[in-house]
């Protein structure tokens, strides 16, 4: 229960300047696995004191005074003291909302890049030929546009009409 509840934590810290600058949608689901983690951290020097002995470290990272420390302060921790206060322990209620949370993470941004896309689509495409001013009769400006406009004036260059023996000659 408390990794979902980091979970729901991390995502509310997340939206709130997903809201404001309008983008960043797809880092909630990062935001919502670290703040899952940070829920986690008081019970960490456990983990290290029976779990993981024979690592370096681990006597200093799993030494029970941390370990009360941290969970003296757990309500930074995501309510981490509110949720061991808990009579029951609610294991597959968390599991479900971790999953939950997941997925509705996952459907809103496939929702978003959808409505982005559909949104991209709609959008007028201009094609050359819709790029000038129709009512001008002119074709829209170039990058050499005083080199098109003086071959415009210019006649075409003369073409040999000879076929192509006769030009190269008898050699």
């Amino acid at each position: 229960m408390h990794f979902a509840a980091g979970m729901c934590g991390g995502a509310a810290v997340m939206a709130v300047p997903c809201l404001f600058l309008r983008r960043g949608w797809r880092h909630i689901p990062l935001a919502m696995t670290l703040g899952g983690i940070w829920a986690l951290l008081p019970d960490a020097p456990r983990l290290w004191r029976e779990d993981f002995t024979s690592l370096p470290f681990a006597g200093t990272l799993g030494a029970k005074d941390l370990e009360v420390w941290l969970h003296s302060i757990g309500d930074l921790f995501f309510m981490h003291r509110s949720l061991d206060a808990q009579p029951k322990e609610f294991a597959l209620l968390g599991l479900l909302l971790i999953v939950g949370l997941y997925n509705l993470c996952l459907v809103g941004m496939l929702w978003h890049a959808r409505r982005l896309r559909t949104k991209i689509s709609r959008q007028p495409r201009l094609l050359p030929e819709r790029r000038h001013d129709r009512g001008s009769g002119s074709p829209p400006p170039t990058l050499n546009h005083a080199q098109s406009e003086r071959s415009r004036s210019d006649p075409p260059a003369r073409c040999d009409e000879s076929p192509v023996a006769e030009r190269i000659g008898s050699g």
